[in-house]
């Protein structure tokens, strides 16, 4: 299984990939966190485990987190760095797009996501 020192380190990669334009007004940067997150509001009524989320409060900022717990229960048996870089970069990527629509205005990806946990 993945550690979690070794997700945190593909994040890191991944996140240095990306154009750091991007990342502007991201003020609370990007975390880790150790638990499983999970959405209960699905049309099966099974829950769907978050993998990362875009975090927005007035007060504090913007930020982005990922969910080790969840990419863990989500892929059991992640151990190859190559395959686990991906899925972590693609994540990011997803949370990424909701800050820049975020800053744009719009709420599209953030529709569709609602959309597909409806359709569960």
């Amino acid at each position: 299984m993945l550690s979690i020192d070794r997700f945190t380190a593909l994040l890191g990669e991944a996140a240095s990939e990306i154009p750091k334009e991007i990342f502007e007004g991201l003020n609370l940067g990007i975390g880790v966190v150790e638990h499983s997150k999970t959405n209960h509001a699905t049309a099966s009524g099974s829950p769907a485990y978050i993998l990362g989320e875009y975090r927005v409060s007035h007060g504090m900022g913007r930020g982005i987190l990922l969910y080790y717990g969840s990419f863990m229960r989500v892929y059991p048996d992640l151990e190859d760095d190559a395959r686990a870089f991906e899925l972590i970069k693609d994540v990011l990527k997803h949370e990424l797009t909701h800050h820049l629509e975020h800053q744009a205005g719009s709420r599209d990806l953030e529709m569709a996501d609602a959309k597909r946990l409806l359709d569960m």
